[in-house]
């Protein structure tokens, strides 16, 4: 067909086209009578509604595919794992107070006030900066066309009580600047026993099977002009034997807030790119490690509490991963139940990071379960709300057991800063739930309430909350549960029997008591599928700690699948398993 452009002015319109001379010199009359019937007359501008909405409905047809392009495109561009480039610089973080001897590693002079990297620990003051960027060269994150590394060296500032590897005694006796250690497998050396260590290769150390060599990791340049960024590409396999790296994701926010320090640590002793701070870098740009390696089991150390937990949880079932990583934790929060069920602990107390991989090393790797939470809500006034879909790790509640943690969530939402402290935290907490003691907002909550048990109707008793365990610790590490107490033919709670155990508490005071071991639970029984239907008015209600108020509806709780997780084994398990190594 001829390509015809139409240009409006005073007279009418004037045609311009291929075939130009067939519309020249025509009137909008003549033109519009010849055109008529033909596609050529779709073209032509009348101003009326349906030409308008036609206009209308291409141009936001465009702008929606141009949306979902760009977005599909960024997405896909911010999918893979952005590193620092080592060729900036070091890592530097300042402290205004050093508790030990520390030298500068450019002037040799002492201080107490400075900046030290946290990839190699390189210590200076702070107008020696630049000549450390300039002169000392930082762990390397990529060493490309290479199937083995030499040692890289650090002089100075060595760890306290280190040995010289090779002669045996005593390092950095002396005050000074002196002797030297490797920042891949943390032995050290006097500088006289060093000879031709320098030109041997580097084993990694004994913690060979975490680490993520630098020559196993390719790297590539992505994004637009000034917003390019270094990210990982392929990762290849190191060849050693029963490698299974580390993938550290640190929750900053946790807790006593004290994932930087750990973030610190641990890059001191692994490869940065495998440890990573989920402030800067989303969930699922951290397990493309995991998918660009998919040959071997990946460790994903979470460093944080029960949500941050749950979050990484949710985002491996999104990653559909070749092979599942195992679940580790170093405990950063508040309750922390499920990290005390596994053997790690009520939480960090700045124990050496060497004493963490240790205890990863030697963990034993076991099932969790984990529960599809599906809530239906009622209908109101003809309409229903969409259906909320979650998953549960350690357990669900409705009532005062609930509402005392809506209250302490909206409490730290607007007031962030003053949540910085495990004890502080347990602190409000108990203020909360003294309130609730006298308050009593849930009374009566049976009325409310139906529970049905693998589909059979439970009979409740005068009760203000119905928790539901899937881990025998509730409420920041009450064994409420127990051995099942031997009432009906109940069993102890088990994290991977697929089954969940459901009681009641009384009130606020009952809680209490049990967190104290002055009371039983109201046990209602196991099941693998729980109904809970709550039949008027609001209640509030929290899985795993993250509460909301829930309206008029049905919550059905069954079994979604399992994952494996790693549970820290005791010191006479832990001593032979290292001897036998």
């Amino acid at each position: 067909p001829a390509m015809i452009a139409f240009t409006a002015h005073a007279g009418g319109f004037a045609c311009q086209s291929r075939d130009t001379a067939k519309f020249a010199g025509q009137s909008r009359e003549a033109i519009m009578a010849t055109t008529q019937g033909s596609w050529v007359e779709l073209l032509i501008w009348e101003g009326e509604a349906s030409q308008v909405a036609v206009c209308c409905f291409i141009i936001f047809c465009l702008v929606w595919t141009f949306n979902k392009l760009y977005f599909r495109r960024r997405s896909e561009r911010f999918r893979h794992l952005q590193v620092r480039d080592p060729r900036k610089g070091h890592w530097w973080s300042s402290s205004d107070f050093i508790n030990k001897p520390t030298y500068c590693s450019v002037c040799e002079e002492p201080f107490v006030k400075g900046s030290f990297c946290d990839s190699c620990l390189v210590c200076t003051h702070e107008r020696c900066m630049g000549a450390a960027d300039e002169r000392i060269a930082c762990k390397a994150l990529v060493l490309t066309r290479s199937k083995s590394m030499r040692h890289h060296f650090v002089k100075g500032n060595l760890p306290l009580c280190s040995s010289c590897a090779r002669c045996g005694r005593a390092c950095a006796v002396e005050p000074r600047l002196c002797d030297i250690h490797c920042v891949w497998c943390q032995r050290t050396w006097h500088e006289g026993c060093v000879g031709d260590v320098s030109e041997s290769d580097c084993d990694l150390g004994r913690y060979a099977t975490m680490i993520l060599p630098p020559y196993c990791v390719m790297v590539k340049m992505e994004g637009w002009r000034g917003q390019r960024r270094l990210v990982v590409d392929s990762l290849s396999d190191p060849g050693i034997t029963d490698w299974s790296p580390l993938l550290v994701l640190s929750n900053p926010s946790s807790g006593e807030k004290v994932g930087d320090h750990l973030l610190s640590a641990f890059r001191n002793l692994l490869n940065p790119a495998q440890v990573i701070s989920l402030a800067e870098v989303s969930a699922e740009s951290a397990l493309d490690l995991c998918r660009l390696e998919g040959d071997h089991q990946w460790r994903v150390i979470v460093c944080g509490g029960d949500g941050t937990i749950a979050w990484i949880l949710s985002a491996i079932d999104k990653a559909q991963l070749k092979i599942r990583p195992v679940l580790g934790i170093v405990p950063l929060g508040t309750g922390n139940d499920l990290a005390r069920v596994l053997g790690w602990g009520s939480g960090y107390d700045n124990e050496d990071i060497t004493e963490v991989l240790d205890n990863l090393q030697t963990a034993k790797v076991v099932l969790l379960d984990r529960w599809r939470v599906n809530i239906d809500h009622s209908r109101f006034m003809g309409l229903r709300r969409p259906s909320k879909r979650l998953v549960m790790n350690n357990y669900f509640g409705i009532g005062c057991d609930a509402c005392v943690t809506l209250n302490f969530h909206n409490r730290r939402e607007r007031m962030p800063s003053l949540f910085t402290n495990r004890v502080i935290n347990k602190a409000v907490f108990f203020g909360y739930g003294s309130k609730e003691v006298l308050a009593h907002s849930c009374k009566d909550l049976q009325k409310r309430l139906e529970v049905e048990l693998d589909g059979v109707q439970v009979e409740l008793p005068e009760l203000e909350g119905v928790v539901v365990l899937n881990i025998n610790s509730w409420g920041a590490g009450v064994p409420v549960w127990g051995d099942g107490g031997g009432e009906n033919g109940l069993g102890p709670c088990r994290i991977d029997d697929g089954l969940v155990e459901v009681f009641g508490v009384y009130s606020s005071l009952h809680i209490a008591r049990l967190q104290v071991s002055l009371a039983d639970p109201h046990r209602l029984g196991q099941a693998r599928t729980v109904r809970i239907t709550l039949k008027s008015g609001w209640a509030p209600v929290h899985v795993d700690g993250e509460p909301w108020e829930q309206s008029p509806g049905t919550i059905t709780i069954s079994h979604f699948n399992q994952t494996t997780v790693l549970e820290k084994q005791d010191v006479g398990v832990r001593e032979s398993a290292t001897t036998s190594k």
